[in-house]
């Protein structure tokens, strides 16, 4: 689903393992992690799609704020909107996350922006999130792993 082409060309060529392909209920999440330090995220709906390439590090802040901002406590009466970014600044390209808090009722939303001014929503579900959570995270692991044994080679 995902192509490695979007990272940054190296000497060599960069090993690809696909960590996670999620059908999700508005779309589907593909997760991948490279032996070059970096983690594609990748989104199809059908409003559009697209491949967003992060470093590890900024996957990791990402899942991190995720986790964070779905743990917050919230009240009854409150309404807020709790936003996580993580972009390529190679390309522009990015993928937000955004919880939006209603009287105590919290929607869940990604949003992948293709790096020009176009993009497209993603709701997930709870459970949903925790799975494209889990497997973000598996892909910063396995990307360090696979970057630590590339350059022992």
């Amino acid at each position: 689903m995902l192509i490695a082409a979007a990272a940054p060309a190296r000497a060599q060529a960069a090993v690809h393992r696909t960590v996670a392909t999620l059908a999700l209920q508005h779309g589907v999440i593909g997760i991948d992690a490279l032996s070059n330090g970096h983690v594609l995220v990748g989104a199809s709906t059908d409003a559009g799609n697209a491949t967003v390439s992060l470093s590890a590090g900024v996957a990791q802040e990402l899942a991190d704020s995720i986790a964070r901002i779905s743990a917050r406590r919230v009240g009854a009466r409150t309404t807020r909107v709790y936003r996580a970014v993580g972009t390529d600044p190679a390309t522009g390209a990015g993928v937000s996350f955004a919880r939006h808090v209603t009287k105590g009722v919290s929607v869940y939303r990604f949003f992948f922006a293709n790096g020009g001014n176009t993009g497209f929503p993603l709701d997930v579900s709870g459970r949903e999130l925790t799975l494209v959570l889990r497997a973000l995270r598996r892909a910063v692991r396995l990307s360090r792993t696979l970057t630590a044994a590339d350059t022992a080679a």
